[in-house]
């Protein structure tokens, strides 16, 4: 069951955009979801849950869900724990900002040299790749080039 589910606590705003909402990509989605103070987060049922991580944000309106759907897919995939991160570790709360805005492998225990969280995420930099905190974002470990052969 495809669904995304807004989470309406926050107040109603009384400006009114007339425009229909739309993204041709991806990446556009995801740029509006950071700009605008969103952030996703993937329920134990699977449903993806849009809220407004903002005091006074605005709120999460049909027209948003629908302009989003069309990632649903995507959202759900890049929001699961990758392959390797501990199952008793809980996601940190923007575990959507680094989600949506880096590729991210896989995980494995690891304590953060500087604040001590478990875990280490290996992200895809295309050219390089880097063991990275998911807590703080300090590097866990240097940098490992990305060599791809052409053939």
């Amino acid at each position: 069951m495809m669904a995304l589910q807004k989470v309406d606590t926050m107040r109603i705003s009384s400006q009114k955009d007339t425009s229909p909402l739309t993204f041709k990509d991806f990446q556009e989605a995801v740029s509006w979801i950071l700009r605008g103070g969103y952030r996703l987060r993937l329920r134990s049922d699977g449903v993806v849950e849009v809220c407004h991580s903002l005091p006074g944000g605005r709120p999460v309106t049909q027209e948003i869900l629908d302009a989003l759907t069309p990632f649903y897919r995507e959202f759900k995939r890049r929001l699961k724990k990758p392959r390797g991160w501990p199952r008793n570790v809980e996601l940190p709360k923007w575990w959507s900002d680094m989600a949506l805005g880096f590729k991210i492998t896989r995980a494995r225990a690891s304590e953060c040299p500087e604040c001590g969280f478990s875990v280490a995420i290996l992200v895809d930099f295309d050219m390089w790749n880097e063991w990275r905190c998911p807590q703080c974002g300090v590097i866990a470990e240097p940098c490992l080039p990305n060599v791809k052969t052409v053939s």
